[in-house]
């Protein structure tokens, strides 16, 4: 999965139309409550003894595939990192028992990373810290785009 970070691959026009005042004030709004939230997520991390990467980390390894584990080049691709930085951040899971790692069965060239019982109580208290926020602040984010389209 490649996620697209160039404005040229936007659809052809769409950078042709000037926002109007209002979009640009939603634009403003948005990013200051992105970035109120991510402050505010990178300290709740922090008071649990987490970085904000290990905080995603647990996130993507906990919901990618329900019933399956994750590779270490699967969570790179969704942390939209390199394969040896992921493994590097899988190692220091491990070194805070937050993962385990485990060969693939299916190719034992493989690493796949399971969640620890340690790594599922912090995800859930993280977890949990976040979304009561969200849930405080989802006018923030809800209606920052609510003027009329034209």
């Amino acid at each position: 999965m490649t996620i697209s970070t160039s404005v040229t691959d936007n659809a052809p026009g769409a950078s042709e139309r000037k926002p109007t005042d209002e979009e640009l004030s939603a634009l403003a709004r948005f990013r200051g409550a992105l970035r109120r939230f991510l402050a505010f997520s990178e300290q709740a991390a922090a008071d649990l003894g987490l970085t904000m990467q290990w905080y995603q980390a647990l996130l993507v390894i906990k919901t990618f595939r329900a019933d399956d584990h994750i590779s270490v080049g699967e969570l790179a691709e969704q942390l939209m990192i390199r394969d040896h930085s992921a493994a590097e951040l899988v190692s220091r899971l491990v070194q805070a028992k937050l993962v385990r790692r485990k060969t693939d069965p299916s190719d034992r060239r493989r690493s796949l990373v399971i969640m620890t019982p340690a790594g599922d109580r912090r995800l859930a208290q993280l977890a949990a810290v976040h979304l009561d926020r969200l849930k405080e602040n989802k006018d923030a984010f809800l209606n920052l785009f609510s003027f009329d389209q034209e």
